[in-house]
């Protein structure tokens, strides 16, 4: 038995790093997962990973999955993702929202149109997301909401620095709404039977997207993949949603408190 059988995942930015291996990991545990991406094949964006390559790989490993394309940025691609999931699978138990951009630099050299593209697809993109999931967990009964956040979002604190800051302004500002915007809903939903949480990495992933902003660096102390937060999210989706919500999560935290105490299955980088 899995912790999700019965249960149907749908999970945003799932072509690639941590919303690919939440997906697998759901799968594995016996959900019905619905991979929704921009990129639906290989070469069609630049970096490695697309909806057809993860749902290949659920259903060679046994589970159950079909893709869906969506853009966060439009309501219309949310709702017929919406639609799409009840019509295959006849209800919605879980939204991971993982979809997000990285856009470094300081605050002076960004461009204001990739500030509000970052807006648009990690601030914007969930609202939407939650907003428009809500009336089929309702009628469902209840259901999940992971929202995925970053240690990004815990700032530098109040000066006097001794370092000029590394330029994660503005992804990091944009997590910190995530969290806040996650318990005010969390606050707003929980008498349905609802669950709106965070759930972030304690460490660095090296994604497919990580890898290719950092050009082949080294990525050192970094997981080799998100399998842990997969494993994190099926323990957060087993809990009862209307107790277990408006908390900001790390994975090796959800896992520790589960009982888990050999993190060696989850490998780090070492060189």
């Amino acid at each position: 038995m899995g912790k999700l059988d019965g249960k149907v995942a749908i999970i945003t930015g799932a072509s690639r790093g941590i919303g690919r291996d939440m997906a697998v990991v759901f799968a594995r545990e016996g959900a019905k997962v619905v991979v929704s991406a921009r990129t639906e094949k290989e070469g069609d964006f630049r970096i490695e990973g697309s909806i057809e390559t993860a749902v290949n790989r659920i259903k060679t490993e046994g589970g159950e999955a079909v893709g869906i394309r969506c853009d966060v940025t439009k309501e219309e691609d949310y709702q017929a993702l919406f639609d799409q999931t009840v019509e295959q699978y006849g209800k919605i138990d879980i939204l991971v929202n993982n979809a997000a951009v990285l856009i470094p630099g300081k605050i002076e050299d960004m461009q204001v149109r990739h500030w509000d593209l970052l807006y648009r697809i990690n601030i914007r993109g969930p609202f939407v997301g939650c907003k428009l999931v809500m009336p089929y967990l309702r009628e469902n009964g209840g259901g999940h909401i992971i929202n995925i956040s970053s240690v990004g979002a815990i700032g530098p604190g109040e000066g006097p620095y001794t370092e000029v800051g590394g330029g994660g302004t503005a992804y990091g500002a944009g997590k910190a709404h995530m969290e806040r915007f996650t318990q005010g809903m969390a606050a707003e939903v929980w008498q349905d039977n609802i669950a709106v949480n965070c759930l972030s990495p304690r460490g660095g992933i090296a994604s497919e997207g990580q890898r290719w902003f950092r050009q082949g660096t080294p990525y050192a102390g970094a997981r080799e993949d998100g399998i842990i937060m997969g494993d994190a999210g099926a323990i957060m989706c087993e809990k009862n949603p209307k107790t277990y919500t408006g908390k900001i999560l790390y994975d090796e935290d959800v896992l520790s408190d589960a009982g888990v105490t050999d993190f060696s299955i989850y490998p780090v980088i070492t060189d």
